[in-house]
């Protein structure tokens, strides 16, 4: 089926990505492949799941405007952007923590019960007996490898996304800005990634709380009272700076119908 094809793509992303970031220390020139590879996958994957959403392309403004809001759309491009460009080593791994849960989350609901058809209602049956405190069956092999993969994945799926959220505002955003300035990345890259960034701040709580996370440790770093003594006034002014047009720029993609009330011109008395 399709969403077993999707499954396949994660599983690319998730092996050979990690396959990556295995061979890097080593030598980029083998890794560079295992990163493409990765990406392939992952165009595999966005591909079929926006194609199960919305069926054939339509030529019409509605069914656009559908797609750009949908964030397996905005994930598909920015591979795409990301395979187009010069392998950099810090845009793979929200691909990899992504496709990882994936992978564990259809591996445990859908394969597992398709070679063991028993183990859904096995491990119902022991959280009810776990709910009302007493235990009394135990599971088997397949049972155990599907509760504990599906325990694990409840525990971690939040905490992940939060760390991947601060991953591609704070380590993506600046990796790319510096390499723009070093002339080592595009100069197309940080405008194409600040719009990714853009559309997920308009559409992603997740992604408001990671800019806040990074907002509030910078300020802890770099602004009295909590800054270090040793920190250059010109830092803290150029930082302060900064921070308060992205607020701007933050508060106009929240509420632009606000910004064009104060852009418009004010009645003579």
């Amino acid at each position: 089926t399709a969403q077993f094809y999707w499954w396949i793509g994660h599983v690319m992303v998730l092996v050979f990505g990690t396959t990556y970031y295995a061979k890097r220390p080593f030598g980029w020139q083998t890794a560079n492949w295992y990163y493409t590879k990765a990406y392939m996958g992952a165009l595999m994957s966005y591909a079929i799941v926006i194609y199960k959403t919305y069926g054939p392309p339509q030529l019409n403004l509605a069914f656009l405007h559908r797609l750009i809001v949908d964030e397996n759309v905005e994930y598909l491009l920015l591979a795409f952007f990301w395979l187009m460009m010069k392998p950099m080593v810090v845009t793979l791994l929200p691909f990899v923590v992504f496709s990882l849960f994936h992978v564990i989350t259809y591996t445990r609901s859908t394969l597992i019960p398709a070679v063991f058809p028993g183990v859904t209602a096995e491990i119902q049956r022991v959280r009810q007996e776990e709910r009302s405190g007493t235990v009394r069956t135990g599971l088997s092999a397949a049972g155990r490898v599907s509760k504990y993969m599906g325990d694990w994945s409840s525990k971690y799926y939040s905490p992940a996304l939060r760390e991947v959220g601060v991953w591609e505002v704070a380590v993506v955003g600046a990796w790319i800005v510096l390499g723009a300035v070093t002339f080592q990345t595009p100069l197309l890259a940080p405008p194409f990634y600040f719009q990714f960034l853009r559309m997920r701040y308009a559409l992603s709580a997740p992604t408001r709380a990671a800019f806040r996370r990074v907002r509030g440790f910078l300020d802890n770093m770099l602004t009295p009272p909590s800054a270090s003594a040793s920190v250059p006034g010109l830092v803290t002014d150029s930082y302060i700076r900064v921070r308060d047009f992205l607020i701007k720029i933050g508060d106009v993609i929240m509420d632009p119908a606000a910004q064009q009330q104060q852009q418009q011109p004010q009645p003579q008395r």
